[in-house]
């Protein structure tokens, strides 16, 4: 059985667009402690690549992109420490 994941912070950016999505997701996560668990809520495709490419190429760990109806749910892990 798979672990559902509780987010730590989660942040709903509903109604912005590219690259301000990407831009607050990266402030976000480096505000975070390692192990803790961001979630990221947005209506704009452009995020499906965007955020997940621009987290791993900062050292982070995007899961599977979750699709519900025009809302697009993103979990970034940050990375443990070591």
């Amino acid at each position: 059985m798979t672990e559902k994941k509780t987010p730590t912070l989660s942040l709903d950016l509903r109604g912005e667009h590219c690259p301000y999505n990407a831009i607050a997701t990266l402030e976000t996560l480096a505000t975070m402690k390692p192990g803790e668990l961001l979630e990221v809520i947005t209506d704009c495709s452009q995020s499906v690549h965007g955020i997940p490419e621009d987290s791993k190429r900062h050292g982070y760990h995007c899961l599977p992109v979750e699709h519900h109806g025009a809302l697009f749910r993103f979990l970034i892990e940050v990375p443990l420490e070591g």
